[in-house]
């Protein structure tokens, strides 16, 4: 979806259920999942702090070509895409020397 963002009406909802922060180790198999359908909202002591989504969600509501990562600090999907990339090229590099 890369240079496609979405329209103001194609948002996915903001998820109802609300956490918090102070209970998050006991919440966070529930965020997890509901962060899966939609944003949803995070709060700490009451009041809402962040709104936590997946990077593929992510991705889609706010595409940039020039967000770039070093290795150390590259989300693990990320990475496994970068691998799986060189692999492939280095794979196409073989066969064309074959």
């Amino acid at each position: 979806m890369e240079g496609k963002q979405l329209k103001r009406h194609n948002l996915p909802p903001i998820q109802g259920k609300r956490f918090d922060v102070e209970t998050l180790q006991y919440n966070v198999v529930g965020l997890m999942k509901q962060a899966d359908k939609g944003p949803t909202f995070l709060r700490h002591s009451g009041r809402i702090t962040h709104v936590v989504m997946t990077e593929e969600l992510f991705d889609t509501l706010w595409p940039d070509p020039r967000r770039a990562c070093c290795i150390h600090e590259m989300p693990l999907r990320m990475e496994r895409l970068l691998f799986a990339a060189l692999d492939k090229s280095l794979s196409e590099n073989k066969e064309d020397n074959s």
